[in-house]
């Protein structure tokens, strides 16, 4: 097997080399506008090394030490569905949870088909072989377009796809069938979630992205190509110590810039993810190639994000050729063997240069249609976010934008994509899509009373009778009445506030230190500001997300991967 693996491996660098722009000078030229893009620190990983349960103890420490972003990681339905109809998400769920957690936002990467859903089920079964054997059984399609609409919707808090790995590699997708098949996943996943973005893989840039755009033309109209983003291998010179000499560019540019050009032809606006890239060869020299690599890709406002493959080596062997910037430790006859028992340490300076890179740089935000930028936070609104800023509130009653948005967990372990406001944490529910509760904001009225149950304001009335001015409310037992009423009416009622769960009483206000009548419900709390009575500000919501966010320590957030992270200025 081992042999086999040297030789694809001597295949797959050939056709490599084969597809690559010479370069032709050092560094290319920067955008002189832009100045340092926090989102190209990240990592092109795998889930089943990412997994607690075989190599977590030592890589996740790792992403942290690193201070990674981002994370694109393949979601391989050969994995999740090993056998027709049975599903195994537990890898999934835990690789995917330990990077939300930590704040690593996720590049998911639908790849591979199972044996059985293929044409020839005995070459796909063999993993060196998947990349020429595989090719789906057009009987089994139905389970194919099955198998994304259960990734999709089980992660619908990942808003970033890629689809496939690579597709000029794989024998059976190098006539249409790719863009057929990316066909299929675009439009399934916009269904699932319209705001989703869809990126088409290459790796051999240009040409096969150009041959893409013009037969999508012919079959889809101009304007109906299925993808968002361009994913982008730009693999320059293999070899480190080649693409850290002066005259050698680490990356292909020359391939980057025509993809941002040939998206601009074609109508597209240029967003490109550089999904892998990466050298073998000398620790040293690898570290001044991606010093190269990050002062450029930085620079360049139209690449989204950029990933360096890959954290660690994954090839056995004293003869491989890896590009991790951690390599295997040789057990106790001196041999890199990669199983459960395998040890990682940093390749230094290599793993020192990502790690000790500057990430202290701001950008300037790219003016883009629906998307409303926020200067004095630094962050911005868009889609089913900034429409529910605009027909539910305003800066009084919602706020500015704290983060970017980020997935968070539940308490019943499950994830949803949410954004904090200064007075509102809404959240997206993608079960409740096409309805007035997509977005809702969180309980956080509940949450920071819990335990305040038994205060007076706070226990159900014995008896309440409604009348013209107060409306009473079996669900909670309280009651709501005069401005307050008013102002739940005028300003969304239940589906922007929910039900009261406190009568009105006094209370300090922590941003003020002043007694202030209050009222809190199950996602706000009402403040009444008596010195700016007769006036729209007399009624204000509490800033609650913003003291729950502060409480968390993420107000000035210590690290690029904070979702308060300042990304423009």
């Amino acid at each position: 097997m081992k042999s086999f693996r040297r030789f694809r491996f001597l295949v797959t660098s050939l056709v490599l080399f084969a597809l690559l722009v010479p370069a032709s000078v050092a560094v290319a030229e920067d955008d002189d506008d832009a100045v340092n893009n926090p989102n190209v620190y990240g990592i092109a990983a795998h889930a089943w090394w990412l997994d607690p349960e075989v190599y977590g103890d030592q890589l996740f420490p790792a992403l942290d030490d690193l201070d990674v972003t981002s994370v694109r990681i393949g979601i391989d339905w050969k994995r999740f569905e090993p056998e027709p109809g049975e599903f195994d998400w537990a890898m999934y769920d835990r690789v995917f949870s330990e990077l939300a957690r930590r704040n690593i936002e996720i590049i998911a990467n639908f790849n591979t088909i199972p044996y059985w859903a293929s044409v020839d089920q005995e070459g796909c079964a063999i993993e060196e072989r998947e990349i020429y054997d595989c090719e789906l059984d057009s009987e089994l399609y139905p389970e194919f377009e099955n198998a994304i609409e259960q990734a999709v919707t089980r992660y619908a808090w990942i808003d970033k796809w890629e689809f496939w790995n690579e597709p000029e590699m794989w024998t059976h997708f190098r006539e249409l069938t790719y863009l057929e098949y990316l066909r299929t996943f675009y439009d399934l996943a916009k269904e699932i979630n319209p705001e989703i973005d869809v990126a088409a893989s290459t790796l051999a840039g240009p040409d096969y992205i150009g041959w893409l755009y013009s037969v999508s033309h012919d079959w889809y109209g101009e304007g109906n190509a299925p993808w968002d983003v361009v994913a982008y291998h730009p693999y320059g010179e293999h070899f480190a110590d080649a693409a850290a000499r002066d005259d050698v560019d680490a990356l292909n540019y020359t391939g980057i810039r025509e993809l941002r050009d040939l998206m601009i032809e074609y109508g597209d606006e240029p967003r490109l993810w550089i999904t892998e890239y990466g050298w073998f060869g000398d620790h040293e020299a690898s570290g001044v190639a991606l010093t190269q690599a990050l002062d450029w890709l930085k620079r360049q406002p139209y690449i989204e994000h950029a990933h360096l493959h890959m954290l660690h080596d994954w090839h056995e062997g004293p003869d491989h050729e890896d590009r991790g910037l951690m390599a295997m430790v040789p057990d106790e006859h001196g041999n890199e063997v990669l199983d459960e028992n395998t040890q990682f340490t940093p390749k230094k300076p290599f793993y020192n240069t990502f790690r000790d890179y500057p990430r202290d740089g701001t950008r300037p935000f790219p003016e883009r249609e629906g998307v409303r930028y926020f200067s004095a936070t630094g962050h911005t609104a868009s889609g089913r976010f900034l429409d529910y800023w605009e027909r539910r509130g305003d800066y009084r009653t919602i706020g500015l934008p704290l983060t970017r948005p980020y997935p968070k967990e539940q308490a019943d372990g499950s994830w949803l994509l949410v954004q904090d406001f200064e007075r509102v944490r809404m959240e997206y529910h993608p079960d409740l899509q096409g309805t007035e509760w997509e977005v809702l904001g969180t309980l956080i009225g509940r949450d920071i009373t819990a335990g305040r149950e038994d205060e007076e304001p706070f226990r159900a009335l014995d008896e309440c009778e409604a009348d013209a001015s107060r409306d009473c409310f079996s669900e909670t037992g309280h009651s709501l009445a005069y401005g307050f009423r008013d102002f739940w009416i005028e300003h969304g009622g239940l589906a922007r506030f929910g039900f009261p769960i406190s009568e009105e009483f006094s209370e300090m206000n922590p941003d003020t230190g002043q007694m202030h009548t209050v009222q809190y419900f199950e996602r706000a709390r009402f403040e009444y500001h008596p010195d700016l009575a007769g006036t729209p500000f007399e009624v204000q919501l509490g800033l609650l997300i913003r003291d729950d966010i502060e409480a968390q320590g993420w107000i000035p957030p210590d690290s690029p991967r904070n979702p308060t992270w300042r990304l423009f200025e």
